[in-house]
């Protein structure tokens, strides 16, 4: 498998149905397909296996794989959907119902076999390459999975574009519009996750996701693996993604904000400042000029009153590619 589409729900059946319909309609069948549901209440399994059914019928079909269990989190659930993406849990889901007797049966994690020397292997070393589409985000068309398979080149991380919508305005996000990013761009992490398809390879190098925050994680994912690592990176100017824009990444909730800062502070803490030297000696003239400026308290208060000045009469960051299309 080429591609892996993996997709986290908890308690949100109908974002989940739009997602999972995007998915089934796609007319490239060539992928894999993952939906990890952490122990829902509100009827998901019942659409989960619903369509199910309906992969059951079409033999030519992607492989359809899907667990229901407790999780502690997000990033507790893409783990789990990366795991099996990249053989360490897997399970063929065209001969679970042979091996079950029930082709209603529930995937239980038990099933999902942790050993590569069992005939699957490790699917990280064929390069697939794995994409977030959360519940309640959906693809564009049916068209977006045979038009990204021929981009999938083994660039580590390729991004395309998300289309937002909101009540009065429909905007496409185009990250920074770029392949040529720099070190501030990555810091910066303008990244749209329901657009970025990562190597499985990438994924098990830097670690997958910390579950131990709840918010932010896939941000730190990217500073690490493009920012502090060596890992590449290709924009292609191609629709992807219709972004949620009810979910838990565009809350401006203040709790979340608060989770925001938070999280930012403890990650920032722990990684960024002990290898600040070697930083210092790579980075561009941006971070030279932005250390300097920082040696003298009243310049660096002047420079910062100017940043929030600027940022208050243009919110967005200029090199950040937003395009309003209705």
């Amino acid at each position: 498998m080429k591609l892996s589409i993996i997709t986290i729900n908890r308690n949100n059946a109908a974002g989940l149905r739009k997602t999972m319909e995007s998915v089934f309609s796609q007319t490239y069948r060539d992928f894999e397909y993952i939906v990890v549901d952490g122990a829902s209440t509100d009827g998901s399994v019942d659409i989960i296996r619903e369509y199910e059914s309906v992969h059951s019928l079409n033999v030519q079909s992607f492989n359809f794989i899907w667990i229901s269990e407790p999780d502690t989190g997000i990033y507790n659930a893409m783990n789990k959907g990366i795991e099996i993406a990249s053989g360490l849990r897997f399970v063929n889901a065209l001969n679970r119902s042979e091996r079950s007797g029930d082709k209603n049966k529930e995937i239980n994690r038990s099933e999902l076999v942790e050993d590569k020397n069992k005939g699957i292997g490790n699917k990280a070393t064929e390069e697939g390459y794995v994409l977030m589409l959360n519940s309640g985000d959906y693809l564009v068309d049916e068209h977006v999975i045979e038009r990204i398979i021929p981009e999938l080149d083994g660039t580590d991380i390729i991004q395309g574009n998300v289309i937002e919508d909101y009540p009065n305005k429909t905007i496409r996000f185009r990250g920074y519009g770029k392949s040529d990013i720099s070190f501030i761009d990555v810091m910066d992490a303008n990244f749209p996750h329901q657009a970025m398809f990562i190597k499985l390879s990438i994924m098990e190098k830097y670690g997958y996701y910390d579950d131990s925050y709840k918010k932010c994680s896939d941000t730190y994912f990217f500073i690490t693996a493009l920012g502090l690592g060596n890992a590449t990176y290709r924009y292609i100017d191609i629709d992807i993604t219709n972004f949620d824009t009810n979910g838990i990444s565009a809350m401006q909730d203040p709790r979340w904000i608060k989770i925001d800062k938070e999280e930012d502070a403890r990650w920032y803490g722990e990684h960024i400042s002990r290898r600040l030297w070697d930083l210092y000696k790579s980075a561009p003239k941006k971070i030279r000029l932005y250390d300097q400026l920082h040696k003298n308290k009243l310049i660096w208060e002047l420079a910062m009153g100017l940043v929030r000045i600027s940022e208050w009469l243009s919110p967005t960051s200029p090199e950040v590619k937003i395009e309003r299309i209705q």
